[in-house]
């Protein structure tokens, strides 16, 4: 199991050095930790062009990790994000920097794979990021999610794709030695999502965007301070290896927008 960090919470304070009443991180502090993806913050905002979550709408963030992205939409539109994650520790962890950053009313997190989410009501919208690589049935676990969203619902994806059929070297962020990794290509990808109940509206190539923000985040090697990379196991080396798979075009990023199908 790549996801197996524990102890998270515990951490975390110590990166941050917080005080004995466990006085939270900046939220430049913890942007650099709460959100396992590509582009950061910076990608949250650019997926929330197209799915415009408003004040009343309910939205679901699958493969929620630590609940950076969660927080940042709900904590920027005013909605209630309903985070839903397989890793209990990430689970346990969102909990807890949900409650210090005093989003807890909006904001909460389930441990459950997405095809056992039963939600009382469908979602007005849903979002993933940096999640399907390790999901073989794509286009079942897209239509998992397709089903926990209402008719016309707006669906949000920031994904990781092959090029070819070049694998990358490992260790990857999402796969020590790639055994549970399933990379698609972009077209394949897209043709998943699409079986799973949604139609495209818009499928961008963001791999030049995202190689720019890891050599500006990275380029000259840890970046001060707490950072993603110190909780996970060998994770520089790891966070390297997927910047220059990006950067020789083995890898690329895609953001996509999509409403789901009508019943």
């Amino acid at each position: 199991m790549t996801y197996r960090e524990t102890d998270l919470i515990q951490t975390l304070d110590r990166l941050f050095e917080a005080t004995d009443q466990g006085a939270p991180a900046t939220r430049a502090e913890l942007d650099a930790m709460d959100q396992f993806h590509s582009g950061g913050p910076d990608a949250v905002e650019r997926l929330l062009a197209s799915l415009r979550p408003g004040p009343g709408d309910r939205v679901l963030d699958v493969g929620s990790g630590l609940g950076g992205p969660a927080r940042q939409v709900a904590a920027s539109t005013g909605c209630e994000v309903v985070g839903v994650d397989i890793t209990a520790a990430y689970v346990d962890a969102a909990v807890v920097l949900t409650e210090r950053t005093g989003l807890a009313d909006r904001v909460r997190f389930v441990h459950s794979d997405i095809a056992d989410l039963a939600p009382d009501r469908p979602f007005d919208a849903g979002f993933t990021m940096h999640v399907q690589m390790n999901v073989a049935d794509k286009a079942g676990w897209f239509r998992s999610i397709a089903g926990c969203l209402a008719p016309g619902a707006r669906f949000a994806v920031w994904e990781v794709c092959r090029t070819g059929d070049t694998q990358p070297p490992w260790p990857m962020p999402w796969s020590l030695d790639g055994s549970d990794s399933y990379l698609e290509t972009p077209d394949g990808l897209l043709g998943a999502i699409e079986a799973g109940g949604f139609e495209a509206v818009e499928w961008v190539d963001e791999s030049a965007w995202v190689a720019s923000w890891f050599d500006t985040t990275f380029g000259d090697g840890p970046p001060p301070g707490p950072s993603l990379p110190m909780l996970l196991d060998d994770g520089f080396t790891r966070v390297l290896l997927f910047a220059g798979a990006l950067a020789d075009g083995t890898l690329g990023i895609h953001r996509g927008a999509f409403v789901r199908s009508g019943d």
